[in-house]
């Protein structure tokens, strides 16, 4: 029992080890650059060690991207605790995902991730999940808005997919400007957004 135990915690270890190795040469080439020979010379470990780990490359990074994701979720979950009502939960949440783009090493390299042509339905499968949990986040505060009367929006469905989709865009194509032009952005946009839901709204049920 005992040598088991440690040759758990031995294989955790290099786990842990080649994660974060993995981390810091994604970060630094990016995604596409950085070769399997690559991460197994910064682990310091064997091609058989990182395949009983991962089955490839692209399993390690989707790997580092749901721990990512967990850490985010696990963030907004504290942040969300001391915001008063739905419209500041829209607010933080949008700013949340501004802080976290900015400061986000693996950026680049989760772009080019992205943009390769995935061939496991595990892969997709799981970046799906990723996506999901933001959908449901979103979906949770424009339902609370619904409740609490920050606003009055029909289809929320539809909304949310409306609103990450700005949200996303305006972190990409202004990945440049500062957290503060982006907050201002996302001000105005979820202004824009709410006006011109509500008003589009009453007008579907005026007519």
């Amino acid at each position: 029992m005992t040598s088991t135990k440690g040759g758990a915690g031995k294989s955790e270890k290099t786990k842990k080890k080649l994660v974060s190795a993995s981390r810091d040469l994604f970060a630094k080439k990016g995604y596409s650059e950085t070769s399997i020979r690559d991460i197994l010379e910064a682990a310091e470990i064997s091609k058989g060690n990182l395949y009983h780990h991962f089955k490839g490359k692209e399993f390690l990074f989707l790997h580092i991207m749901e721990e990512d994701h967990r850490v985010m979720i696990e963030t907004w979950r504290e942040m969300e605790a001391d915001l008063k009502d739905a419209a500041e939960k829209l607010t933080g949440f949008a700013e949340l995902l501004s802080r976290m783009s900015i400061n986000y090493p693996l950026m680049r390299a989760s772009e080019e991730f992205y943009a390769s042509a995935f061939t496991s339905e595990e892969v997709v499968k799981r970046l799906n999940k990723i996506d999901i949990e933001y959908d449901d986040v979103m979906r949770d505060i424009l339902t609370e808005g619904n409740q609490d009367g920050s606003w009055s929006i029909h289809h929320v469905e539809s909304k949310v997919k409306i609103l990450l989709s700005v949200f996303y865009g305006l972190d990409v194509l202004y990945k440049n400007d500062s957290i503060q032009q982006r907050r201002e952005l996302q001000k105005e946009a979820i202004s824009v957004f709410i006006h011109g839901v509500i008003n589009a709204d009453q007008q579907n049920q005026d007519s």
